[in-house]
């Protein structure tokens, strides 16, 4: 018989201390017939659109899905920083992906709590290190 011992305040977490921010998060879908080719000819727009909504403090994190279930070209997750959902569903239908019929996309509300980011910037080299 395997004896647990008994929980402790120490063990328990401190749920106030969560981050607790809501960001939204779209999740993208290539539409049926959506070749490789047709997103290439498009990724330079997607990503001047991506930039501008990054530089306007829009975007949180983006990037493609490249593997798992039903990912094809075109497929990516973007969480934004908008004000509710509307924001969220007109700044996602502006995607260049979006507006030329190559892709869809969910919108969820995510309430992000947990997780760590860690980054070495270096000023005298000019070098950034993601962990």
């Amino acid at each position: 018989m395997n004896s647990m011992p008994p929980a402790t305040d120490h063990d328990a977490p401190d749920l106030s201390r969560l981050l607790g921010r809501d960001y939204w998060m779209v999740t993208s879908t290539p539409v049926d017939g959506t070749t490789a080719e047709d997103i290439a000819a498009l990724v330079p727009e997607h990503i001047a659109w991506l930039l501008d909504l990054e530089e306007r403090h829009l975007v949180f994190l983006s990037g493609p899905l490249v593997s798992g279930p039903d990912v094809g070209p075109g497929s990516g997750v973007t969480v934004l920083r908008a004000s509710d959902e509307a924001e969220a569903i007109s700044l996602a239908s502006a995607d260049p992906f979006v507006t030329a019929g190559l892709r869809t996309f969910v919108v969820h509300q995510w309430r992000l709590n947990e997780g760590s980011v860690s980054m070495r910037l270096s000023l005298g080299r000019g070098t950034y290190e993601w962990q």
